[in-house]
């Protein structure tokens, strides 16, 4: 785990305190910075925020203030603010703790709760992302947006690509050594004295919790994407109403209770996976990135050039030409996603025994009368 040093935006400074158990000053000093620490300092690149507990008296003077990142051509360093936030621990590490929203489960909660930008870093090869315009034009879109507290759509934010050029298109391991150095090189990680006494920057030993890929071995590293979701919560109205009303029994009586917790704090379904294999999304895009969700593909052209044909502009000029000498696929293009596997599983035995229809063979095979799981 590093430990590295954001300055304070203009050079402010402020009275950093410390105190034992007993309320006794252990420490006190000026500092321009706050320190925070990660595992994955390539992501520093995307940082929204850092974030401080309410109640930790340390920071209490910079909350609200701005800092910068240590990372990036100088002339374009990025500020991003100073928040107050009940996740971290005052007691863990700094307790100061970036949120990099498009990299972490636990930021996104915090970037969302605070409307701080999710600054996507990385494409689906774990390579830093290589697109866009150049790092000086979205470095002071990001700024704007720092300073003003506005937040643009989650598309727009998304195009904004702030990996210097100096690391696009590199592996992010890679990236992470050359960040580490300019750092290191620029005096900007936390020290520590060595067993000579010199200044070594502070690598922390630290057991942390880090998920591995059951069939790969690998890290996983959590990233912003697209996905399709079910409405969950629409979902399980209807079977929190059946128990409650007596039409569903449980047996033991007493899993209700696990059941309703579930049931009621139940969040979004992520349904979509990016596999080969699969039932795919019944999801096609148009010329300019419409989404028509239907049936069939029949059902979803018909929708498309309903939409494009009563809206004026160049999209309908184009699928007028295109649907005089139509040919399929021309005008509408299919999502490549498919169905989460226990999604499918879960239609496969209704589709193929006439549900919704009460057909016999429903009756017989599938009534759903008793649901044994464990």
């Amino acid at each position: 785990m590093w430990h590295f040093k954001y300055p304070l935006a203009g050079g402010e400074t402020y009275t950093y305190v410390e105190k034992d158990a007993d309320g006794n000053i252990v420490l006190s000093e000026e500092r321009n910075y706050i320190s925070i620490a990660t595992t994955r300092p390539e992501t520093m690149l995307g940082d929204g925020a850092v974030a401080v507990h309410p109640s930790d008296e340390r920071y209490a003077p910079i909350i609200g203030k701005l800092c910068e990142i240590p990372v990036g051509p100088k002339e374009h360093r990025r500020l991003i603010p100073i928040i107050a936030d009940e996740y971290p621990e005052p007691d863990f590490g700094s307790g100061a703790v970036k949120i990099t929203g498009a990299h972490d489960f636990n930021d996104y909660q915090v970037a969302k709760r605070n409307k701080i930008p999710l600054y996507r870093l990385m494409d689906t090869t774990a390579s830093m992302r290589d697109d866009g315009d150049a790092y000086s034009v979205y470095a002071a879109k990001a700024l704007e947006i720092a300073k003003s507290g506005e937040l643009p759509g989650e598309a727009d934010i998304d195009e904004i690509n702030l990996v210097p050029e100096e690391y696009r298109g590199l592996d992010r391991m890679v990236a992470r050594k050359k960040i580490i150095e300019t750092i290191n090189a620029e005096g900007l990680a936390v020290t520590v004295k060595d067993s000579e006494g010199n200044d070594i920057p502070y690598v922390e030993a630290k057991k942390i919790m880090q998920p591995f890929g059951d069939r790969s071995g690998v890290v996983i590293e959590p990233m912003l994407t697209d996905q399709w979701f079910a409405d969950a919560k629409t979902l399980a109205e209807p079977a929190i109403a059946s128990v409650r009303e007596g039409r569903t029994n449980f047996v033991p009586k007493n899993w209700e209770k696990t059941y309703f917790d579930w049931m009621e704090n139940i969040e979004p379904w992520c349904i979509s996976r990016q596999l080969w294999w699969g039932h795919q999304i019944p999801a096609w895009y148009g010329p300019d990135g419409q989404c028509f969700v239907e049936k069939s593909e029949e059902e979803a052209l018909d929708a498309a050039i309903q939409h494009y044909l009563a809206h004026e502009g160049p999209w309908k000029a184009w699928v007028q030409e295109k649907l005089e000498n139509f040919k399929p696929g021309e005008i509408l293009i299919r999502d490549e996603d498919v169905l989460d596997t226990w999604f499918s599983s879960a239609l496969w035995p209704f589709s193929t025994l006439g549900w919704p229809d009460k057909t016999p063979e429903l009756e017989r095979y599938y009534p759903t009368s008793v649901l044994v799981t464990g």
